[in-house]
């Protein structure tokens, strides 16, 4: 069966660009899933599986939805355990979660201030 990801787009259907999204991509890969993306824009976000998240990523594996990179992570290897892990056990969830907040903290400000004054110069 092909999970269903909702990845977030600009004006250009064909160059999603969210980070989280991305993450949710390779993850997938990873696990050798097969994988069908719908070309979400910012305004279709809320309609997004009747609502079931104020942001993308969100992805429908047969019934189940989940929303937000991370949750996703931690479904796809308590639902495909025999394909590749991602994270290795709790040591890695943990590394994960420290990484996450470290670069949201650390880095996201810097390159949401570069995006930000580029689209300002648009």
């Amino acid at each position: 069966m092909t999970i269903l990801l909702y990845d977030l787009v600009g004006r250009d259907t064909t160059r999603p660009f969210s980070p989280h999204c991305w993450k949710v991509v390779m993850a997938l890969a990873h696990k050798g899933l097969d994988i069908s993306t719908v070309p979400t824009r910012f305004l279709e976000v809320p309609a997004v599986e009747g609502g079931v998240s104020k942001t993308v990523p969100v992805i429908r594996d047969g019934e189940t939805v989940v929303a937000d990179s991370f949750a996703i992570a931690l479904y796809l290897d308590e639902a495909y355990p025999d394909r590749p892990t991602l994270f290795g056990g709790e040591g890695g969830k943990a590394m994960a979660r420290f990484i996450e907040r470290w670069s949201q903290v650390t880095i996201h400000p810097y390159v949401t201030t570069a995006a930000i004054m580029d689209l300002h110069a648009m």
